[in-house]
């Protein structure tokens, strides 16, 4: 079982992750906006809805994070395991840096100048080449694992809670 791993791939997850997160934001802006609702006026209420029936703007409210919920379900039942699956075969790449840069980008969503800061932060030269020899040196890095990760995980590998656990003491 393999699960091959590409830079279009990591786009399409952060995308997807990128879209929960806005539509969280949106749930508690709009549960914020119930909280702060009184009682229904319903001389104001207009006719809102296609059937010609008055909608409340409490009931607007609750339509609207029914289907944010409804969205929010679906995104999470595609994100949650691609998460695990990504974990996994970063887990895989040899090199330390590698995986971490990738980690920190994909999985973490961090900025590059925090993961630049993250490796580079305390050399004494840090605040002069930041942006030059410290950034050119993730971004390559970030290249690399890309590749690598892509050639490992284009090959098969056993998942742990699959394989057989021999008992080699006796």
């Amino acid at each position: 079982m393999y699960e091959p791993i590409t830079q279009e791939r990591l786009d399409n997850y952060i995308d997807k992750v990128r879209e929960l997160d806005y539509l969280l934001r949106q749930k508690e802006a709009i549960k914020e906006r119930i909280g702060s609702l009184s009682g229904i006026d319903y001389s104001k209420i207009k006719v809102s809805s296609g059937n010609g029936n008055k909608v409340s703007e409490q009931e607007r409210y609750v339509m609207a994070l029914q289907k944010i919920n409804t969205s929010i379900d679906e995104i999470r039942a595609l994100v949650i395991p691609e998460h695990e699956i990504i974990k996994t075969q970063i887990a895989r790449v040899k090199k330390w840096n590698y995986r971490k840069v990738l980690i920190l980008r994909y999985l973490e969503k961090w900025k590059w100048s925090e993961i630049t800061e993250e490796f580079f932060g305390f050399e004494p030269d840090f605040e002069e080449q930041k942006y030059e020899k410290y950034k050119d040196t993730i971004m390559y890095w970030n290249k690399r694992a890309l590749e690598e990760l892509d050639k490992v995980s284009s090959k098969p590998y056993i998942r742990r809670e699959h394989q057989l656990a021999f008992n080699l003491e006796d």
